[in-house]
């Protein structure tokens, strides 16, 4: 790393850059992001990245319509189970554990 690029490193650190968790994806250094765009700082190339609210915002979308669909289908199992069931104590045990699943559903939506 060449003195150059370490003062620049430093400039922008103390100027409220952050370090990025992805390596540089052209050396496996590290980088330090600043407005959208990362300084690797092995080998001083840089590049334009998403901003991290932008991406988290991605992971949680992925993340919640993952989970949602795995609710769908436990509703789906539960709606098939309390179709085959006569005792009226395990219906209602089924179609609360429904309802909850809703309500995680509803509460998975409003984050």
């Amino acid at each position: 790393m060449s003195k150059e690029l370490t003062k620049k490193a430093v400039e922008m650190l103390l100027n409220g850059a952050t370090l990025v968790r992805e390596p540089c994806p052209y050396c496996k250094g590290v980088r330090i992001m600043k407005s959208g765009s990362a300084l690797c700082v092995t080998c001083g190339k840089e590049a334009v990245e998403e901003k991290v609210e932008s991406i988290l915002t991605k992971t949680q979308q992925k993340t919640e319509s993952s989970s949602l669909d795995n609710l769908d289908k436990k509703i789906k199992e539960l709606t098939e189970d309390l179709q085959k069931e006569k005792d009226y104590e395990k219906q209602k045990q089924i179609l609360h554990a429904i309802n909850e699943i809703i309500a995680i559903k509803e509460k998975l939506k409003s984050l």
